[in-house]
């Protein structure tokens, strides 16, 4: 606590108050110590200034906007609120001082709405749609008239045209014209493809099924609640890519896939600007964070963009010039929003192309322009070299480098920088980062495959200031990341390590729209590193290879992932060409016949024998080795090799012989070889191979079978590759989230939870752990039931 003085005021007071006599009868041992007496009063006014001071928080906290965060429940329980445990202490005090506010408007769906999105987060949204009124029935006297034009063709209500009020009212549908309980109208293309949406202007007749996802919707009593869960994120300015053709086509995606875009979020603009309470209007779809339609593109949005919520606000496209994009006109440019690709017609400006766009994910996770504030705190050297403008990475690196001091490389952009060719050194007791800018995701791409190399010169014996590497906010394509040398620690912040996008069978990447096929960006570890810390980032297979060593790697709310490359036959010999990812592991366990296999390799060539008496571990093979190597290996197949050797041949999302790995909140999409592994709400959806299992811990996890690891606790046990997520597409919106009915992969379940809701604090196991959705779902739910219309069943609905 900040010391302002206000002990040592009450402490002089008390003084003042004695007898000037026994003040200066106090003498201390010292000139300028204090005596007995003074040592006592100041030990008095200390505890009255507590006193006092709790007196004054007293008065602060009788009032919501001001009382301490652990005031709120008590001030919830005096108004008889229902908190909801997964908001933070800002979103409870807004919640609790409101709770009249919403009482006042309980049984509208207004108030619903408004409470979703407050529980929601405001980049969240939801939809509530009253069922009854899409029943199809008979009319009578009492309905007001469908339409004014038809009933009443004479005059209107005064200020209203087109059917204005009536589509206000919902008496007719704003798009189709259907009339309410009336036949369907299906001339309009885009609300014939709302049907079975929050959107829907159709009627139906009765479902007296039980209400869920997709069934049971259209009764009297269901309210349905479309929920959106995804968020979605800006980029501003970034690299497109070409195809190359005449004319050419783009995409928005600065690493050339095909990704959906999507609309800001409106409503939180909406409350700021008082559009709930007697304001409140239903939203339209483009108010919402969803993924903008091409029926509704070509509907609404390429007529009349500036109508709805403006195009600039969502996606545009525009030319760079001195640092700046500016918008070319909406009619020079041709846009498909499902795919994110666009084309110029009239055909392509001179000048810098940049792209501006929102994409979607359930969390910040990767490189995407996300608010740095969510990191824990780290120190970096405040010597800065802006980088910006798609050049200058590379010069800026031999900078640093020569330079062998600590330094921030910060790009200010998010263009796409062409791979760097020029290593790193990050010197001894120095601390360099390479960052975006905060908001800002820069790429760096290569159009070959190369590497990136970084070296560390940390000094075994030095002690005091150790040697840091931070890479943060960057996305890494085309090309593999290797540290070499020696790293007291290494830190990957919200950084993208391309992970590739599988195709099944050759050429098992999937293609960028360039033609760059989309392999995995690799972290090769071939020196040593004491401590890899891995926070809210997405990367490819992180290994070890050529005698490099990892002491500990921590990562949190990460996803790590591992895609097929090969073809894993049980053809004897092995079909050729082979790939050997790590060479030095598999000569040690030749040289030291860890295995049956080796022992039978070796044994079958005198040469390789010889050979392997020369080899020092964890060293480069000789060219000579690595020929009779390869062929001793050939005699098995691929099956046997990757068994015997996974280190050496498997496809493996993390690789190391030696250290502990430490994982929380993550998703590990792929095989893994561990030395000692501890795992706490994650999920490791394929085989997990631990060398000690006797140390460790995996908790609140969900685990293949098929994998040797120390008793798990509380966890769930699934089948290898089991189908938990909606897609394991990097650069998909959908992920690494979990499929509604994931749940359904479990084969022994947890003695607790699930999957769904199997975390220590019972929300999902995974990534996405700290969004908390299912105590989100639980939260709505109560408050829901507290102020939902009477008689009305929210019907749970996630419309994404």
């Amino acid at each position: 606590m900040i010391d302002d003085g206000y002990a040592q005021f009450y402490a002089d007071r008390l003084w003042q108050l004695l007898p000037a006599v026994y003040r200066t009868l106090d003498v201390g041992a010292s000139p300028n110590a204090n005596g007995p007496l003074r040592e006592i009063v100041n030990r008095i006014g200390a505890q009255a200034a507590v006193v006092r001071r709790s007196i004054d928080r007293l008065w602060e906290n009788q009032s919501i906007e001001t009382c301490d965060d652990w005031v709120i429940p008590y001030i919830g329980d005096l108004v008889a609120t229902r908190l909801v445990s997964s908001l933070d202490a800002v979103a409870q005090r807004i919640d609790v001082a409101k709770t009249i506010y919403y009482r006042r408007r309980a049984g509208t769906l207004g108030v619903l709405e408004e409470i979703a999105a407050g529980i929601l987060a405001g980049s969240r949204d939801a939809r509530t749609v009253e069922f009854f009124r899409r029943l199809a029935r008979t009319r009578h006297q009492f309905d007001p008239p469908i339409s004014y034009q038809i009933e009443n063709p004479i005059s209107g209500p005064v200020g209203f045209t087109g059917n204005s009020l009536e589509i206000a009212e919902g008496l007719i549908g704003a798009y189709s014209k259907t009339p309410m309980g009336g036949f369907a109208d299906l001339r309009n293309g885009y609300a014939a493809s709302n049907t079975g949406t929050a959107f829907d202007e159709y009627s139906y007749t009765a479902d007296l099924r039980s209400p869920g996802q997709s069934l049971g919707w259209y009764n009297i009593r269901n309210l349905g609640v479309f929920l959106w869960w995804l968020q979605p994120f800006p980029i501003s300015a970034a690299t497109p890519v070409s195809n190359g053709a005449n004319p050419p086509c783009f995409t928005f995606d600065p690493t050339g896939r095909d990704i959906p875009l999507f609309a800001p979020a409106q409503r939180a603009a909406e409350a700021a600007s008082s559009a709930w309470g007697e304001n409140w209007v239903s939203p339209a779809e483009w108010q919402l964070p969803v993924a903008i339609r091409e029926t509704l593109w070509q509907t609404v949005l390429a007529t009349s963009p500036a109508n709805l919520y403006g195009i600039s606000a969502a996606f545009w496209i525009g030319l760079m010039a001195a640092g700046t994009s500016a918008p070319v006109p909406v009619s020079t440019v041709s846009i498909l929003p499902e795919k994110g690709r666009f084309s110029f017609p009239p055909g392509v400006p001179v000048g810098t192309i940049t792209a501006s766009y929102y994409f979607a994910l359930l969390s910040p996770v990767g490189a995407g322009g996300f608010d740095y504030s969510i990191l824990t705190a780290i120190n970096e050297s405040p010597n800065t070299t802006a980088v910006y403008s798609g050049a200058g990475l590379d010069n800026a690196l031999k900078t640093v480098s020569d330079a062998a001091t600590s330094a921030t490389i910060q790009i200010g952009d998010s263009l796409t920088y062409a791979g760097p060719t020029q290593g790193l050194t990050v010197a001894d007791g120095c601390t360099v980062a390479v960052q975006a800018e905060g908001g800002e995701r820069a790429v760096l791409r290569y159009a070959k495959r190369e590497e990136w190399a970084i070296t560390g010169n940390a000094s075994t014996n030095a002690a005091g200031t150790g040697t840091v590497l931070i890479l943060q906010g960057i996305l890494i394509q085309g090309g593999d990341l290797v540290l070499r040398g020696n790293f007291d620690a290494v830190y990957l912040r919200m950084m993208t390590l391309d992970p590739g996008t599988a195709v099944d069978g050759p050429p098992w990447f999937l293609k960028a729209i360039d033609g760059l096929p989309l392999a995995p960006t690799t972290l090769w570890i071939e020196g040593s590193v004491t401590q890899l810390t891995i926070e809210r980032s997405i990367t490819g297979p992180i290994r070890t290879r050529n005698g490099g060593a990892l002491e500990q790697l921590t990562a949190t709310d990460s996803i790590l992932q591992s895609i097929p490359t090969h073809a894993v036959t049980t053809v004897t010999p092995m079909p050729q060409p082979i790939t050997i990812l790590d060479p030095a592991s598999l000569a040690e366990s030749l040289k030291f016949g860890s295995n049956d296999l080796a022992k039978k390799a070796v044994a079958s060539s005198a040469t390789l024998e010889h050979e392997l008496k020369q080899y020092v571990p964890g060293t480069l093979l000789s060219a000579a080795l690595m020929t009779e190597l390869t062929a001793a290996i050939l005699q098995f197949s691929q099956a046997q090799v990757e068994a015997a050797w996974p280190l050496a041949f498997a496809d493996l999302a993390l690789g190391f012989s030696a250290g502990t790995v430490c994982i929380s909140r993550c998703t590990i999409c792929g095989k893994t070889y561990t030395h000692r592994l501890q795992a706490s709400e994650s999920i490791l959806d394929d085989v997990a191979t631990v060398e000690d299992a006797q140390h460790g811990c995996v908790r609140f996890s969900a685990w293949a079978t098929g994998s040797n690891l120390h008793q798990p606790y509380e966890s769930a046990q699934i089948a290898p590759a089991a189908p938990l997520f909606e897609s394991r597409a990097f650069g998909q919106p959908q992920y690494a989230r979990l499929r509604s009915d994931a749940d359904a992969a479990i084969l022994a379940p947890a003695s607790r939870g699930t999957i769904i809701n199997g975390a220590q604090n019972g929300s999902e196991m995974g990534v996405y752990c700290s969004e908390m959705l299912p105590l989100k779902k639980r939260g709505l739910t109560l408050k829901f039931e507290e102020y939902a219309p009477i008689g009305q069943l929210p019907v749970w609905i996630d419309a994404d």
